[in-house]
């Protein structure tokens, strides 16, 4: 039987808040998890630590109440311990940034590198799994990451990871430059209810159901026939006869009519996110604000979006 800082800290969180979803905020992970992992710290261990009650609550059983004790004392000295060989350990040649694809990201490198000491030539991590970047960012993997959310699925983070919203990013709808409604400069989501829907692949960032609940408001089940990580293959289904999203800042494409969608429908987050032990607060503020610039900038410069600013 072996018990890690990872055990701690989840006991621990399970044991301050009282609560299995509770916990999962504090932990940044989903309460699914929370739950599967304790359920196989119990099974490890051969005895309950919690009993659950209503929804999640859940309270210390006498050897959870032991172990509770003994981890207030115990887990600051291993993370103590952590922290010291970590700080004996020579810095990585470059920092590291990363994130999911947006304006933003590909600026990301040249931004750390003007701001952070030794930034220069910082290296780029791309993932679409915005939990992935999160976590990265909280194990000092990533120095800072550029996330999306929605609106009722927003980005949760552990109490080490910063967060600021960069830009509010609204979504143009992709048709085939021979579709009715590429005569219209901006689309309402109402009026693609017909349509057959070329989507990005099911990801972290929920955006599906973010999707189908939007589509619902407005009085209709949305029919997705493509879905593809690919969005090469996602602008060949709508060469094809589909719709499709983009982001605001677009290229544009051959065959393809690239219009706004109204009211802010569907619209996107980006955050910016850093570890607050390794970018100051201050640092962290001037990040936030580069970022910001370099998002306009790339809207600014976008062959299909600027229109829309002008």
């Amino acid at each position: 039987m072996e018990l890690d800082v990872h055990h701690l800290r989840l006991v621990q969180a399970i044991g301050v808040t009282g609560s299995l979803s509770e916990a999962a905020v504090l932990l940044g992970i989903s309460q699914p998890a929370v739950s599967g992992k304790l359920k196989r710290l119990e099974n490890t261990l051969g005895q309950r630590l919690f009993d659950r009650g209503p929804n999640t609550a859940a309270a210390p059983t006498p050897t959870g109440e032991l172990l509770l004790d003994r981890i207030s004392a115990v887990l600051p000295l291993m993370e103590g311990l952590v922290r010291d060989i970590e700080a004996r350990t020579a810095a990585p040649a470059l920092p590291r940034v990363g994130g999911v694809c947006s304006p933003i990201l590909g600026h990301l490198p040249s931004i750390v590198g003007n701001r952070l000491p030794g930034g220069a030539g910082a290296s780029l991590f791309d993932s679409e799994c915005r939990e992935l970047v999160v976590d990265l960012v909280a194990q000092r993997r990533l120095e800072v990451g550029v996330v999306k959310d929605y609106p009722g699925f927003e980005t949760v983070a552990p109490a080490c990871v910063g967060m600021a919203v960069v830009a509010h990013d609204p979504t143009l709808v992709l048709l085939p430059e021979d579709h009715p409604l590429a005569r219209h400069k901006v689309i309402e989501l109402a009026q693609l209810a017909e349509e057959e829907w070329a989507l990005p692949a099911p990801d972290s960032s929920r955006f599906h159901e973010y999707f189908h609940r939007t589509c619902r408001e407005f009085g209709f089940a949305p029919r997705v026939r493509y879905t593809s990580e690919s969005y090469g293959m996602t602008l060949a289904a709508v060469r094809n006869g589909a719709v499709g999203l983009s982001q605001a800042a677009c290229e544009g494409h051959q065959n393809v009519a690239v219009r706004l969608l109204a009211d802010d429908v569907l619209a996107r987050r980006f955050l910016l996110v850093w570890h607050r032990e390794r970018v100051s607060t201050g640092c962290s503020r001037l990040l936030v604000a580069d970022a910001a610039a370099a998002y306009r900038e790339e809207c600014r410069t976008s062959p299909v979006f600027s229109r829309y600013l002008a």
